[in-house]
């Protein structure tokens, strides 16, 4: 006879109850997927910067005229701050095991979390107030 399978087979992740570092590691995955939409959208700005002194003036009037391209370069300097503090403890975690195990782990995904946070609202604060 045969036994019967206890595996999950609708996972909702809104219902699970992760720690923080499962949350971070979903965030930090999300956050490059997001950079790597946003990507072409900064190259375009990069050139647009560097073509000529006008078009960089230009740039810098459409940054503080156009709502939208505002929030998009203020979401990629967002996504930039969260995916490298992340990554930067997971290369912490992989290469010196500082936070393998799920207390000192949670601490510093809170720790980094809250960085992030800070910053996060500081360029905020920078573009839109």
């Amino acid at each position: 006879m045969k036994e019967k399978d206890n595996r999950p087979v609708y996972l909702n992740l809104l219902a699970i109850d992760l720690p923080i570092i499962g949350i971070s590691s979903i965030l930090h995955r999300v956050s490059g997927f997001a950079l790597f939409l946003i990507f072409i959208i900064a190259v375009w700005m990069l050139d647009r910067s560097l073509s000529s002194e006008e078009e960089f003036l230009n740039l810098l009037e459409d940054l503080n005229s156009l709502v939208l391209l505002k929030v998009i370069f203020y979401l990629f300097l967002v996504g930039i701050v969260y995916h490298s503090l992340i990554g930067v403890k997971k290369i912490i975690s992989d290469f010196f095991g500082i936070g393998e195990d799920l207390r000192s782990g949670s601490f510093i995904s809170w720790i980094y979390n809250v960085i992030s946070l800070l910053v996060s609202i500081l360029l905020f604060i920078k573009f839109f107030i």
